[in-house]
Parts: C-alpha cells; sequence; structure tokens
C-alpha cells in the first residue's frame, strides 16, 4: 500500500471514519443544520453564527367561528463556537508506514480523543433540560425509571419516534444485572452498533457512554423555606425566589418545582398532574433576606411562562397550567451539593449539531478537508523551522445547541 503521506485527502478520509465510528451521541441528534452552513466556500472561522426559527405548536379551536392567534415565531443563534484538534511530531519511523499500520497506531486512538469531546460536550446540555425522573444519588435499575422518562416526553407531545438513551457505565451494569434474560437477547442481535446495549427498551434505543456528566447541586437544594416572592405575571422571563437561610450558592442545571404548578401538554393544554420542572439556567446565589431572580427554563426566551391566558394570544403555547403564586413553597430535587449522574433521554430534535469546514490558510501546500454524513475534519501539515521537525494537525470546528429542551428527560444517578 502507498506511503501515507502520499495523499492528504486520503489521509482526512481515513481520520473521519474513525471520528465517525467513535461518535455515539453525535449519531443520535440532529443534524440537518449544517446544509445552513454551506454558504462560505472557504469555510468557516470560530465564533461564526447563524439564526434559526425556534419550534411552534398550534391548539385546535371550538365551532365555526375563528379566534386567529398572533404566531410569535422566534429565532435563536447556532454559534460554532468549538474548535478542537489532535496534533503531534512525525518521526522518521512514522513516515515510513502505510496507511493501514499509521491508521491503527496514531490516528484511531487521536480520533477517539476528538469523538469523546464531542459526545461529552453534547452531553453536558443536560443542564438545559427541566424534566427529570428518578432519585439523584441512586442508580437506575428498573424498567419503571425509563418508562418515566418516556412517559415525561409523551406529555410533552414529543414524537415516538427516533428516542434514544445514553446511561453511565454504572447504570448500565445495574439495569443489564437486574433484567439479564431481557438483555441476552439483545446480546446476540445481528445488529451491532458501537455503544448499543439494545434496540428498543422502554421506547427508547439504549446505549452506554462514559461521558455521561455529573450534576453538582447548588447548596440551595433540599431547604425547607424557600419561596416564590410575589405573584408571577404572563410571558415572564424571571423567577424571584426568597429563602430565610444564610449565602447559598445556585448551579446551572440545578431543578425546582413550585407547589401547585402542573405541567401540560402544549398542544392541548391539558395538565398532566406533574409538577412543572423548571431548571436554572446560570449560577446565582441566593442570601438570607434577599430576593434571587433567577434565569430558568422555562422562563427564559423563547420559553417564557405561559400558562392558560398566554395560550390565547400566543404560540408557542403553554408549558404549566396556572402562575407560580406568592409565597409558593419551593422545591430543588436532590440535597445540597450531591452529586449524581445525569443520564439523558431524548428525540432527536433536542439537540443539534453542526460541523463546518475551517479556513485553512493560503500558504499551506499539504492539507485537506473532508466531510461525509455531517462530520467534517481537517488535516494539514508543516514544518517546524526552527527545530526542524514536521508536525501534522486534524482541526473539527463544530457548534452545538438545545433545540427544544422538553423533547429531553434527565434520568437521575
Amino acid at each position: 500500500m502507498a506511503n501515507v503521506f502520499e495523499n492528504p485527502a486520503m489521509v482526512a478520509a481515513e481520520a473521519l471514519r474513525h471520528l465517525e465510528n467513535n461518535c455515539v451521541m453525535g449519531r443520535l441528534v440532529y443534524r440537518g443544520y449544517e446544509k445552513e452552513w454551506q454558504q462560505r466556500p472557504n469555510g468557516w472561522n470560530v465564533g461564526d453564527t447563524v439564526t434559526i426559527k425556534t419550534p411552534a405548536y398550534f391548539r385546535v379551536q371550538n365551532g365555526r367561528a375563528v379566534v386567529p392567534v398572533e404566531l410569535k415565531e422566534q429565532s435563536t443563534t447556532f454559534v460554532v463556537d468549538k474548535w478542537k484538534h489532535v496534533a503531534w511530531t512525525l518521526t522518521a519511523e512514522e513516515m515510513t508506514l502505510d496507511l493501514d499500520k499509521w491508521s491503527k497506531r496514531f490516528l484511531k486512538p487521536a480520533m477517539q480523543a476528538i469523538a469523546n469531546y464531542i459526545d461529552l460536550s453534547l452531553l453536558g446540555l443536560y443542564s438545559d433540560v427541566p424534566n427529570q425522573v428518578g432519585t439523584p444519588g441512586t442508580t437506575p435499575s428498573s424498567f419503571y425509571v425509563f418508562a418515566q422518562a418516556g412517559a415525561r416526553l409523551t406529555e410533552e407531545s414529543c414524537p415516538l419516534d427516533n428516542r434514544s438513551c445514553l446511561i453511565d457505565p454504572q447504570a448500565e451494569a445495574k439495569l443489564t444485572d437486574s433484567l439479564k434474560g431481557l438483555f441476552q437477547q439483545a446480546i446476540v442481535s445481528k445488529s451491532v452498533e458501537k455503544g448499543k446495549i439494545i434496540d428498543n427498551f422502554a421506547g427508547f434505543k439504549m446505549y452506554v457512554s462514559q461521558n455521561v456528566n455529573t450534576h453538582t447541586n447548588g447548596e440551595w437544594a433540599g431547604r425547607a423555606d424557600l419561596q416564590r416572592d410575589t405573584l408571577a405575571v404572563e410571558r415572564e422571563v424571571l423567577h424571584e425566589i426568597k429563602s430565610g437561610g444564610g449565602v447559598e450558592t445556585i448551579k446551572k442545571g440545578d431543578i425546582f418545582t413550585y407547589a401547585a404548578v402542573n405541567s401540560v401538554n402544549p398542544v392541548s393544554g391539558m395538565s398532566t398532574g406533574s409538577l412543572r420542572q423548571f431548571v436554572v439556567n446560570a449560577d446565582d446565589a441566593l442570601a438570607a433576606g434577599d430576593i434571587a431572580d433567577l434565569t430558568a427554563t422555562p422562563g427564559t426566551s423563547p420559553y417564557q411562562l405561559n400558562s392558560g391566558a398566554a395560550a390565547a394570544e400566543w404560540l408557542p403555547y403553554q408549558n404549566h397550567d396556572v402562575l407560580p403564586q406568592d409565597n409558593a413553597a419551593v422545591t430543588v430535587a436532590g440535597t445540597a451539593s450531591q452529586q449524581y449522574k445525569a443520564n439523558l433521554a431524548f428525540h432527536e430534535h433536542a439537540f443539534g449539531l453542526v460541523m463546518v469546514p475551517i479556513q485553512i490558510p493560503a500558504s499551506a501546500s499539504w492539507k485537506a478537508t473532508v466531510s461525509h454524513n455531517g462530520y467534517t475534519i481537517q488535516v494539514l501539515r508543516y514544518i517546524d523551522g526552527a527545530n526542524y521537525q514536521e508536525t501534522i494537525r486534524f482541526d473539527v470546528l463544530f457548534g452545538l445547541k438545545t433545540l427544544n429542551p422538553f423533547l429531553a428527560c434527565r434520568i437521575a444517578g
């Protein structure tokens, strides 16, 4: 076989094959926005942005008379802000290898590192997701907890197809031990994907990943004296919370509920009978006698607080049945400073990933950019004249986004 360094496009294609094969989460999220980024043939730079539309819901009305509802279609930005690479100096030995040997010894582990980072970043979007089932600190091991996640998605009008679930290795071990008979059948299945456990479990394709994130609660979690301050108003974007305790941290990704405020099906408006869960969008702090103005989802654009009254005027529709009341009790999931795994069940359209070609310096001679199935990678080889040695680097530029946080559900571990 020809020497590996005769053709940079061949090297890039081989790298892309390993990258795609080693991504788990990257294969399961929405990739359709790549076409929005094909307008710059020379490549993109970190920080570049495109604007995308947010989803809208519609609701059936009664009778012959028309009551028009204003379609408040809104936009959000998708930013390619993650430029990652692997690079190493080339030795004389490496430069004599053919592609197969060089790929196995060096290229495959290098692409595994990039793939792991992409999956870790995507799984880090758990902190945008308000819905959660299971008990923080308890590894999920029963069918029921995963069925609860599926039920929560269905209550949010999530489509029944293209649902996936990624769990951490300890959850996989406990779950497969509890349901040995079911998972033994999956092991002998002809359909094998990297990281896949089983094709259909509680309506999900199940995968295992060491990149499942760990959430650490703020110090306010588990307090019994947290309350809403003032009556909420329609379309509100801040959550006013007060406490009688000392100064306590609030962490992005913390989940809380208000007493007597339930979630609703966004299309029908019917209450689910379950408390509406809210997720904190940014770190904050809460001091005794003070009020913390939290940004949380629902609450932030385009998911402002919408009760039944807002549904008469706005689309997208409701995300809770009644407004949080003044002095309503606030309950935070888990306990203060508790760490727990954030396993993730989701529909394909909950999250998005975009990978784009990078603008290559014009002076580079040994270079190539290859794209396939939404994945793009660049290879560049250059000489360090000061030290008289060659270096090879592989770069990816990508962005990720939570497209609809209600199409996902955390499973506490």
